[in-house]
């Protein structure tokens, strides 16, 4: 790899509290040969300023500034103006870790995909550390076991585009959905993931996750969240439906439909409508998601955590009109119980 041809792209709005610290994170790296993509997506603080400071003073740095459209929206206009060879992606109110740079650039070697490992902080306490298990190359016959090696309980080294490096060849046309904001991240990671050739891993790790309250991961009882949570779902399982065809013989891939299509996601809406009033508890959406809970012939009344036995009860007798009126029934009595508390 020609070390000069790494781009970092860095989504920028209103981060005036951690743009410094994130800067100079990159700043503060070893390794020097790289381009930095600031995207001012419309920030009304001092954000803007910052970013053309460094811009106007660092010849690696560029800054574009544009109306604000979100995350996904700020990270597509970075590919699109990124040279180099591989992309890496870095959050305005995160940190690369100290030899980040060096650590990734040196494992290396024509890969598709490098995945490193993070440090999540609260406030400046570190509180949990996620890394692969191994340093490794995964390619032709082997690339199966990359999935086998690293899906563990859940996914949540590859639910985020961070710790990582992409070809951008290996990108192509895959762009973040810019419809979503909850989620997004991960159809991207995974996306790419499913069209990669090779996948390297390495054990350290190189990301400063910086954990904030407020933030739209926050946001997971509103009817925002259910929309979202309806239009990620089907190309998520487009997704790991591509994965599992690729990979028919491995056991974490297709465990990860039931693990995480319906354990994580069509339980989390499905507890959702048990829980609150909304008018999006219609039979037309409880059907889509049976539908989806058909695919898997196997699930069974047990086959996901205790906490679900009654939705997969209702699944089981297959009426999505009858599950409905079951939920009004039990949200309603939640709300009542949510008010007295």
């Amino acid at each position: 790899m020609d070390k000069s041809r790494l781009s970092i792209i860095v989504p920028v709005y209103n981060a005036e509290e951690y743009l410094d610290r994130c800067i100079n994170s990159i700043l503060d790296q070893d390794f020097t040969s790289y381009e930095v993509i600031l995207v001012d997506d419309g920030s009304t603080d001092s954000s803007s300023l910052i970013c053309d400071r460094y811009s106007s003073t660092d010849p690696r740095f560029r800054t574009l500034h544009k109306p604000n459209g979100g995350v996904s929206s700020a990270r597509n206009a970075g590919l699109e103006l990124a040279k180099g060879e591989y992309i890496m992606f870095l959050d305005s109110d995160d940190a690369l870790l100290p030899f980040a740079l060096d650590d990734m650039i040196d494992v290396v070697a024509g890969d598709d995909m490098v995945i490193g490992g993070y440090a999540a902080f609260v406030g400046n306490i570190p509180v949990k550390d996620v890394r692969p298990a191994l340093t490794k190359t995964y390619r032709g016959a082997d690339y199966p076991l990359f999935f086998q090696d690293n899906i563990r309980r859940n996914c949540e080294m590859l639910d985020a585009p961070w710790a990582k490096l992409f070809k951008r060849k290996a990108i192509g046309d895959v762009r973040f959905n810019e419809s979503l904001h909850y989620a997004e991240d991960k159809l991207f990671v995974f996306t790419v993931m499913s069209r990669c050739s090779s996948i390297m891993t390495f054990s350290g790790a190189v990301y400063g996750y910086y954990m904030r309250p407020g933030s739209l991961g926050s946001d997971i009882s509103s009817d925002r969240h259910i929309q979202q949570l309806q239009i990620f779902l089907p190309l998520y399982v487009e997704v790991i439906e591509a994965l599992k065809e690729r990979c028919p013989n491995t056991k974490s891939v297709l465990t990860l439909y039931r693990k995480e299509v319906i354990g994580r996601y069509i339980c989390r809406l499905l507890n959702l409508y048990a829980r609150r009033s909304t008018d999006m508890l219609t039979k037309e959406n409880i059907a889509l998601l049976y539908k989806y809970m058909d695919a898997d012939p196997g699930l069974g009344i047990f086959s996901i955590r205790a906490g679900q036995v009654v939705n997969l009860i209702l699944y089981k007798i297959g009426k999505p009109g009858f599950t409905v009126k079951v939920y009004k029934v039990t949200s309603f009595f939640a709300t009542i119980f949510r008010k007295r508390k």
